[in-house]
């Protein structure tokens, strides 16, 4: 191995492990592209600076294995959000077709199952004071001209159904795309629901966040990755949330709860109306947990993560665990 390069090597390894060790301790996948910019700009400026003090060493490959291994390490402590996160933002990308497909309806009854599964893309839902509900779909699709990405939308079904099963309403959405093919559509679902409704949800997604607005529930489960899920103002009997690479935050409250992320701080707030049993977990990320002070309620906590730490805002609680980056209590 020549020196230029054992350097160079020597320099990506530095970069790669010291990146790792930095970047697990900060929350970096909102300016991902920035700390991109500012790494390779930090090379340029330290590979001139050292040629110009001593013109006679070539550091050169030193400085652009260092560089190497801090972008490197820098995407995998983001999990690749950089690539990903183009599907949140709901951008066109090189999406050349779009069609919009609506449903819309009266809410026969006041228990309500929402049943969405869709990819690369977001879903959101919203209550509003009304007896009906409206889902909106957009698709997006790809294709090397637009005649083809025209011909990819016409191939694809939208599947929407209402039914009335024991008393409860059920509204499934479903799409007939093959796994092989996911990479040419996304899916931007709004979704307006009545407000004096009790619902249960199952609504999964890849690639794009969920949000919830406004709802009172039984059992909510929602899975995504690469997507953010948020809730507002949310209470139900049994809350459980997945994603990975992004956070989990909002307002909620439920006697049962667990959330899980990767690469993803979780930020929540409860109002402290009932009793619960929280269980968050995440790694590479922080936890905080706001809990206003009550008598009249009880927590169990548990709450862990790895290379951050976890912060729990409220006087009183008997710890089992009490470690940086775990708690029970």
């Amino acid at each position: 191995m020549s020196k230029s390069s054992g350097l160079g090597f020597g320099g990506f390894l530095v970069g790669l492990g010291g990146g790792y060790v930095l970047f697990q301790t900060m929350e970096i996948s909102r300016n991902l592209f920035a700390w991109l910019l500012v790494i390779a700009g930090a090379g340029i400026v330290a590979s001139s600076l050292l040629q110009r003090m001593s013109p006679g060493l070539r550091f050169g490959s030193l400085v652009s294995g260092v560089v190497g291994g801090l972008i490197l390490s820098l995407m995998i402590t983001s999990g690749f959000s950089f690539f990903t996160g183009a599907f949140d933002s709901g951008t066109w990308g090189d999406y050349r077709a779009e069609e919009v497909f609506p449903y819309e309806g009266v809410a026969t009854a006041d228990d309500i199952n929402l049943d969405f599964t869709t990819f690369n893309g977001y879903i959101r839902v919203y209550t509003w004071d009304s007896s009906e509900y409206s889902v909106e779909v957009t698709v997006r699709a790809r294709g090397n001209t637009d005649k083809e990405a025209e011909d990819n939308i016409d191939d694809l079904d939208v599947v929407f159904e209402e039914s009335v099963v024991g008393g409860q309403l059920n509204l499934v959405l479903e799409h007939n795309v093959p796994s092989t093919k996911r990479n040419l559509y996304s899916f931007l679902v709004e979704a307006y629901v009545p407000a004096d409704a009790t619902y249960d949800t199952d609504i999964t997604t890849s690639n794009g966040a969920i949000s919830l607005n406004n709802m009172v529930g039984d059992f909510i489960k929602l899975t995504t990755s690469n997507g953010e899920i948020s809730f507002d103002n949310v209470f139900a009997e049994r809350i459980v949330a997945q994603t990975s690479n992004a956070q989990i935050r909002g307002d909620i409250e439920a006697p049962d709860t667990s959330l899980t992320t990767s690469n993803g701080k979780i930020d929540l707030d409860l109002p402290c109306t009932v009793s619960g049993t929280y269980d968050l977990d995440t790694s590479n990320a922080a936890i905080d947990l706001d809990v206003s002070p009550s008598a009249d309620v009880g927590y169990s906590i548990d709450m862990s993560t790895s290379n951050a730490s976890v912060d729990l805002r409220l006087d009183g609680l008997e710890y089992t665990t009490n470690e940086r980056t775990r708690k029970r209590a």
